[in-house]
C-alpha cells in the first residue's frame, strides 16, 4: 500500500514537471473612443479621444493618447461655424471652443481621425432650460425624517432628457463644512407630451443630522435623448447618471470608433433655503 502510495506521488510529480507555458493572443480591434458633452460650461463638460488597448495590456494616459489626432468640430446652428479643436497639455481631453457654452437649438458634428482610423458623431444641442419659478418645502420623509426639498417648475425643450444637480456644503453645528457632495435626479421628459413644462424636485437637506444652509446652487441640464437611450441599453438599470451599469451599452460615435457625443445646455440658479 505503501508503495503505491509513493508511486502516485511520484507520477503527479511527474506530471506537474511537464507543465509548459503557452502564450495566447487575445483578439483586439483598435478603436478610437469618444466621450464626452458639448454645450455646457468647461466645469461641467468635456471632451476626450482616447483609443482601446489591447486585453491584459498596461493602462496609462500614454498608452491611451492618441498622437497627432485631428478633432474637427462643426456647429450647425444659428452662427453656425468649423472648429479645429487643440488638445489640453499632458491630457487625453481637446479644448472645446468657447462658443460652444451658448449654443442651443442646433446640430452638432464631431469627426476625429487618428491611428489611421476615423470616428464622427451627430447630436442635438437642445434649449436651454428657463426656470418659471421654485418652491422650498419642509416635510417629513417617509422614515420620518425631517426633510427640506426643492421643486423646480421649468420649462424645457420638448425632445431633451432633463436632470437636475446640486451642490453645497454640509454644516456641523458650529458651522464648520464637514463634506459636500453632488446630488443627482434623472427625469425624462416625455416628447410627446402636450406641455412643454415639467416639475423637478430634487432632496437638498436632512434636517435631523445637519443644520439648514442659507441657499442652494441648483444646476438643471437638457440633454440630447441619445444620452437616456445609452443610460436604458440592454441589461442596463439606466438609474445612474454617472454611467452605464449593465452590458451591451448603445453608443452613437460611429465609423472605427466608440463612445458618446452628447449635446447639453444648462442653466444654474440660487435658491434661498431659508
Amino acid at each position: 500500500m505503501i508503495k503505491r502510495l509513493f508511486a502516485l506521488v511520484g507520477i503527479i510529480a511527474a506530471l506537474s514537471s511537464c507543465e509548459v507555458p503557452v502564450d495566447v493572443e487575445l483578439p483586439h480591434i483598435e478603436r478610437l473612443v469618444v466621450d464626452g458633452f458639448v454645450g455646457l460650461s468647461p466645469e461641467d463638460g468635456e471632451l476626450r479621444v482616447l483609443r482601446t488597448l489591447p486585453p491584459l495590456a498596461r493602462v496609462s494616459v500614454s498608452d491611451m493618447t492618441v498622437p497627432n489626432a485631428d478633432v474637427v468640430l462643426e456647429w450647425k446652428g444659428a452662427q453656425g461655424g468649423i472648429f479645429t479643436l487643440q488638445r489640453n497639455p499632458d491630457s487625453v481631453t481637446f479644448a472645446l471652443p468657447k462658443e460652444a457654452e451658448s449654443w442651443e437649438d442646433g446640430i452638432a458634428v464631431l469627426r476625429v481621425q487618428g491611428i489611421g482610423k476615423t470616428a464622427t458623431a451627430t447630436t442635438r444641442i437642445p434649449g436651454r432650460p428657463v426656470v418659471l419659478s421654485t418652491r422650498v418645502v419642509d416635510t417629513v420623509s417617509d422614515y420620518g425624517t425631517n426633510v427640506t426639498f426643492v421643486l423646480v417648475d421649468v420649462e424645457v425643450d420638448r425632445s431633451s432628457v432633463i436632470w437636475t444637480q446640486n451642490e453645497f456644503w454640509f454644516f456641523s453645528s458650529d458651522t464648520r463644512p464637514l463634506a459636500g457632495y453632488r446630488q443627482w435626479t434623472l427625469a425624462p421628459f416625455d416628447p410627446l407630451s402636450s406641455s412643454s413644462r415639467t416639475t423637478m424636485r430634487l432632496v437638498v437637506f436632512d434636517r435631523n443630522d445637519y443644520s439648514l444652509p442659507d441657499s442652494v446652487t441648483i444646476t438643471i441640464t437638457s440633454a440630447d435623448p441619445a444620452f437616456e437611450r445609452y443610460l436604458r441599453s440592454p441589461y442596463g438599470s439606466g438609474e445612474s447618471i454617472f454611467g452605464f451599469s449593465g452590458v451591451n451599452p448603445w453608443f452613437n460615435v460611429q465609423g472605427d470608433g466608440l463612445g458618446l457625443f452628447i449635446g447639453a445646455s444648462s442653466t444654474k440658479i440660487k435658491v434661498g433655503l431659508r
